[in-house]
């Protein structure tokens, strides 16, 4: 059982509201002198969150090293340690990161390691249980330490920015009094912040201006939002214009935003300024005109131009369509269409084609830029080329589907083994007889042998690896031995020729073969391996049942088998590994009706 204790004030944070900020990428600094243990650790906290990373570092000091050269999200240490415990690991790293997330996991607690690890700032304590459930709690502390953490900092450079702003900001209570002002605030208005703070709006307005913002400015706040031109006194009685918004939150809080009113030339340089940057952008942007016909491009930049391959002369008064085709889907010309009906801002990733005809991913987001009446002036779009993380996307995926796939095929080889393992040690139970407890030793020793072989096909996603030259008849002989045939038999020809091939894949494919024939065939089934004469190849045939013809071309495929209780993944981990080496397999008649499986190449 895992206990912990919390030493944060967790209820006033919405932690559901926390974790989506924590899902990027975790880096975990674990310091843990017991290296087996740590490597279980890492090994579950990744499978748990596939973007944590765990660096392990077995001596104290070593991590204490290790966390000043590496980007770290959290610190886990365990308390006893040879050389310094956890709570020194922990004084050390407060010393330099008074915030970094730090979780003392230790075998070895009691409520006076807590409660003095509580006293010195320890994020969270956890003691070590005895179960996998642990790790679950674990990564869920871990993940929840990360996000509050962020969350703080996001909050404290949100404030940092609203300070910085070259707009003036100020909050109000809901008696119209201030109770935050930031400098620029205090610097259009002429004010101190001391002098603002307490102070009611109406300090600042000119007497025709007070039935204005009753009637008209405070009313709309408090239904959407008001935003227009004020005119304020300043301290020293000059009058000052300002652009203003005025907002109110649910807690009836009154957010008030400034900006003062440039004189023409430094309107000029501003818009310059914005020119300038739209150019250096490392995006494409255009800006459209929706009231001339057709909606026509009248400004784009440099990026545009480097994306498309047009020159701004021939994309100036044309549609943005003209980089649509044929592989364009119609599902998101319809979408960008609909939102510029409707002025509303979209975002779609389709396929454009460059001026040299070249098809691209193009992540083209467009919005609608209102005048001061809240009519629509202009459309803005961006456009970014993404067809290279479409392209690893894809490659992604389809990875996924073929770990997917391999998972269940590989689970179906090791069952195998299991059954004779099952069916020995139910045998040893009944008869009191050893020798079944060795074979059943047998085919555990091929289930560890087995489980190195997947895991080396899962970590590389290939089901063949090295290749050697192997005798078939020899490793046939090998595997029958290991399966439980009772009074089924085995004839090998002796001229069967070496194959090149990797022979921990040939085995699992022979298992099958053999293991097919012996499941669907009767008690005293005949399986017979021998040598093709028409090409390079060998053959496994059995005087089973058969196979139907019309059932012949979905034996290979995932999820068909003839039994009730059948996988359907044995005759797919055949067809793959016959795939992996270049080889292809058929079906024909076998001994008496039954079935022949044909291995072959143009060489083997």
């Amino acid at each position: 059982m895992t206990e912990t204790f919390l030493t944060g004030d967790e209820e006033s944070i919405d932690e559901q509201g926390l974790i989506a900020d924590a899902r990027e990428d975790v880096c975990i600094l674990h310091i843990e002198d017991d290296q087996s243990f740590s490597e279980l650790v890492a090994t579950f906290l990744q499978r748990e969150r596939d973007y944590f990373t765990v660096k392990t570092e077995n001596d104290p000091q070593g991590g204490l090293s290790r966390l000043e050269e590496d980007d770290v999200d959290c610190v886990i240490s365990d308390y006893d340690m040879p050389g310094m415990n956890g709570l020194d690991v922990l004084k050390r790293v407060r010393e330099k990161h008074p915030d970094m997330p730090f979780i003392l996991f230790t075998g070895k607690g009691s409520e006076e390691i807590a409660s003095e690890a509580i006293s010195k700032g320890v994020t969270e304590y956890l003691q070590k249980g005895g179960g996998t459930e642990q790790y679950e709690v674990l990564a869920n502390r871990i993940e929840q330490a990360v996000a509050r953490n962020r969350a703080e900092k996001q909050v404290t450079r949100g404030f940092q920015a609203i300070e910085a702003a070259h707009d003036g900001i100020s909050l109000l209570d809901e008696d119209g009094q201030f109770i935050y002002v930031n400098e620029a605030y205090a610097d259009i208005t002429g004010y101190d912040r001391e002098e603002l703070l307490g102070k009611h709006w109406d300090l600042l307005y000119p007497e025709n201006e007070l039935d204005r913002v009753n009637k008209e400015m405070l009313p709309e706040a408090r239904a959407d939002e008001w935003k227009g031109r004020t005119i304020y006194t300043r301290k020293d009685g000059d009058p000052v214009k300002v652009n203003h918004r005025l907002a109110y939150t649910e807690d009836d809080t009154l957010i008030c935003t400034i900006a003062d009113i440039p004189e023409a030339e430094g309107i000029r340089e501003e818009l310059s300024l914005k020119e300038r940057a739209m150019d250096e952008a490392p995006i494409g942007i255009v800006i459209t005109d929706p009231s001339q016909e057709d909606n026509p491009i009248i400004y784009a930049n440099d990026g545009f131009v480097a994306l498309t391959g047009y020159s701004r002369d021939e994309v100036i008064g044309q549609n943005c369509r003209l980089l649509q085709g044929e592989e364009t889907r119609e599902e998101q010309k319809a979408e960008m269409r609909e939102a510029i009906d409707d002025a509303e801002p979209v975002t779609v990733e389709l396929r454009n084609y460059r001026n040299n005809g070249e098809l691209f991913w193009n992540r083209v987001s467009i919005a609608p830029l209102l005048g001061e009446n809240e009519e629509l002036d202009y459309f803005v779009g961006f456009q970014q080329d993404v067809t290279e993380r479409r392209a690893v996307q894809e490659r992604n995926e389809e990875w996924i589907q073929t770990i997917q796939e391999l998972g269940g095929v590989l689970a179906h080889d090791v069952q195998t083994p299991l059954d004779v393992i099952r069916g020995r040690l139910e045998l040893a139970r009944d008869t009191g007889d050893v020798e079944h407890l060795e074979d059943a030793e047998a085919a555990l020793d091929r289930v560890e042998v087995l489980t190195e072989d997947l895991a080396e096909v899962m970590q590389t996603g290939e089901l063949v690896n090295e290749k050697t030259s192997v005798d078939v008849s020899r490793l046939v002989r090998h595997i029958w031995r290991t399966l439980d045939v009772g009074d089924a038999s085995l004839e090998v020809d002796t001229d069967i020729p070496e194959v090149y091939a990797d022979e921990k894949a040939l085995r699992r494919m022979c298992e099958n073969l053999l293991g097919n024939s012996l499941e669907h065939g009767e008690e005293d089934v005949t399986v017979h391996v021998g040598r093709l004469d028409e090409e390079p190849g060998f053959y496994v045939e059995d005087d089973g049942p058969g196979i139907p013809q019309e059932d012949r071309e979905d034996v290979f495929m995932p999820g068909f088998t003839t039994k009730e209780d059948g996988t359907g993944f044995g005759m797919v981990s055949v067809a793959q590994i016959v795939a992996a080496h270049g080889w292809q397999i058929r079906i024909r008649d076998g001994i008496d009706g039954g079935t022949r499986f044909e291995i072959f190449a143009t060489t083997m």
